[in-house]
């Protein structure tokens, strides 16, 4: 009998959500974006190696804070709430090709 059972290999996903930000002005081998704030940029080369399998070669990382919305002499809120984030420019050791953007037709029936 060999000691390898099914079920007992724990498995870790991460709990990041990295959002691709399209920005037609960067090289092809550079690529966009935005993390959350608590994340540094060891951590987003690690994400990008270990479940994509992109060679990372710089990252370059910008914090924004959050924005609230202004009150006017009126008394109404002009605005809204934003919260913060930290944008990563990730340079890669290959040219990035961006997926196809989705077909808003196709995206009607998750309404």
């Amino acid at each position: 009998m060999s000691s390898f059972r099914i079920g007992l290999k724990k498995i870790y996903f991460p709990n990041i959500i990295f959002h691709l930000v399209r920005t037609p002005t960067l090289p092809p081998n550079q690529v966009a974006f935005r993390v959350p704030p608590n994340i540094n940029k060891l951590d987003i080369r690690d994400y990008l190696f270990h479940v994509y399998k992109l060679k990372v070669v710089d990252v370059r990382t910008m914090n924004y804070g959050a924005k609230r919305p202004v009150k006017k002499s009126d008394g109404i809120l002009r605005g809204k709430f934003t919260s913060k984030y930290k944008k990563a420019i990730v340079t890669l050791a290959e040219d990035f090709a961006y997926p196809p953007p989705p077909d808003k037709s196709e995206l009607e029936h998750y309404k």
